[in-house]
């Protein structure tokens, strides 16, 4: 009988660290295109509560925002379980972030940036979320330098080994130049877009194509610090489309709609949750073909606070 005792008081003594090995840490980014039409599309913001409700995530990181207030993201947020929230701004295309934690907010950033940044900590995590220029190589290189350096001074220099970067990049990466070459479609959208811009404003035009190609060396920078690319690490190749959804390919012929796909949004992670990393994917299947022009990022971790 002491034995049995003695061994029920050591597996109560074990559980906890169990179940703390077992705990895991799910983080989504979501491009919500334009505010559901600055709020005007009631159908496709109460399906995207509905989705995100069923995800259960432990953290959000947005993009397009548009027309909401800090109030509107925070009332919202409640519906998917996050008391927690935060917005950059109110104005032009805002970014967000809610969580089941409370936030602390680091950092507010606008200048030199097409949209912005917004630095906040959770669960001694740091998350930078983004949302880079659509419309200009040199502009996003310009951004991706800043929030590199920005990392490199305030985090990396003061120790903090957790952190995420969580966003619309708007650039491709090195790993997707086979799948980039499998997608023409995009490359001939992307050039005709440039070639009108030039036609209307010469050399001072926008130019989201360097010299008529791909620029890598947006998402190079980031992965040089290094930043991890979960979704790399853990999706196969033709699984790896984050934009566009049928909501704009509509219109456009089978064969334009299979060549026109690329990858833009990312969930990046400081080399601390390389392999803490159990699950990673755009989810470019299902309900979300009909939430935004943009697929969510996913990511989970185990994590044993």
């Amino acid at each position: 009988m002491n034995r049995f005792f003695l061994i029920l008081a050591l597996l109560a003594l074990l559980q906890p660290n169990v179940y703390a090995q077992n705990q895991s840490l799910k983080v989504i980014s979501y491009n919500i295109w334009n505010g559901f039409d600055w709020g005007k599309d009631l159908e496709r913001e109460k399906a995207m509560v509905h989705w995100l409700k069923e995800q259960d995530a432990d953290i959000i990181g947005f993009q397009e925002l548009n027309a909401f207030s800090p109030e509107k993201l925070a009332q919202m947020a409640l519906e998917w379980g996050h008391p927690y929230s935060l917005l950059l701004k109110e104005d032009g295309y805002p970014i967000g972030i809610t969580s089941k934690t409370p936030l602390e907010l680091k950092g507010r950033l606008l200048g030199g940036f097409w949209h912005g940044m917004l630095h906040a900590k959770t669960r001694d995590i740091d998350f930078l979320v983004v949302h880079l220029s659509p419309q200009d190589w040199q502009f996003r290189r310009s951004e991706a330098e800043m929030v590199s350096t920005y990392i490199e001074n305030v985090l990396v220099k003061n120790q903090q080994e957790k952190f995420m970067v969580l966003g619309d990049f708007n650039a491709h990466s090195p790993f997707d130049a086979g799948f980039d070459l499998a997608h023409p479609e995009t490359l001939r959208r992307n050039r005709e877009g440039d070639s009108l811009r030039f036609e209307e404003k010469g050399a001072e035009a926008f130019q989201t194509l360097r010299n008529g190609s791909f620029d890598y060396s947006v998402m190079s920078r980031f992965l040089s610090l290094p930043l991890i690319d979960v979704v790399q690490n853990h999706t196969e190749e033709n699984r790896k489309s984050s934009f566009p959804t049928p909501l704009i390919t509509q219109e456009l012929s089978p064969e334009k709609q299979a060549g026109y796909r690329q990858r833009i949004d990312y969930i990046l992670v400081s080399p601390f949750f390389e392999f803490q990393c159990t699950h990673a994917e755009v989810v470019n299947t299902g309900t979300p073909d009909r939430l935004s022009d943009h697929y969510p990022v996913v990511a989970s971790f185990a994590w044993d606070e």
